[in-house]
Parts: C-alpha cells; structure tokens; sequence
C-alpha cells in the first residue's frame, strides 16, 4: 500500500493525533459509500487489525482493509481548498445504481449539484 499526502494534510493529521492521544494512533483509510460526486472514501482513527495493509508516511501509521486495498489501490489525499482535503484511490468504485446524477435520492439538497 501507498499514501501519497501534501505536507498541510501531515500536519492536520499529527495536530489531531496529538489531540486525541487517548484514541487509536493509526489513520485508517477505508470506503464510506457514495455521494452525488461519486466513490467517498473517509479516515478514522482506529485499531490495526490482522486483516490490514499499513503505510507510514511521515510518522503517520496508515492502515487500510486488505480486502479494500486490493479492490481499489493506492491511496491520494489532496487538498481542495476551501473545503480540505478529498481522499482518492486508483481504482475508485462505480456509482451504486440506486443513485442519478443531480435529482436522484443522493442529490436531494446537495451542494455538488
């Protein structure tokens, strides 16, 4: 597994580790579902598992799903002024046919649209 990360991402992520030293002290990346913009993936701090895959980058201990990584790759967190940061892999699913661009059950007020 790859993390690839701008250094303002390094630094937001070692202020809220270093704020939360009570909580698990890895980043885990993984797939939180589908948005009007398509494919969310989402971090959290967590407990590594026998079933990951981990990276460090810069003092920062990334894990991820095996099954995950396999699935949808290396992982590109990009700054996205104003709104922060967005979290991309290689291989990013295909939008749930439950959802429709603009207007479908996903869109109601969304902002993206």
């Amino acid at each position: 597994m790859k993390v690839q990360a701008p250094q303002s991402a390094i630094n937001v992520l070692k202020e809220i580790l270093s704020n939360n030293q009570d909580k698990p002290q890895n980043v885990r990346i993984y797939f939180a579902g589908f948005a009007c913009s398509g494919a969310v993936f989402s971090l959290a701090l967590d407990n590594e598992e026998m079933s990951d895959t981990s990276y460090d980058l810069d003092g920062i201990h990334f894990i991820m799903d095996d099954n995950e990584y396999l699935t949808y790759g290396n992982v590109t967190i990009s700054e996205v002024p104003p709104q922060g940061f967005v979290v991309s892999v290689d291989n990013p699913p295909q939008k749930d046919t439950g959802y429709s661009e603009c207007g479908g059950s996903c869109c109601d007020g969304c902002s993206g649209c």
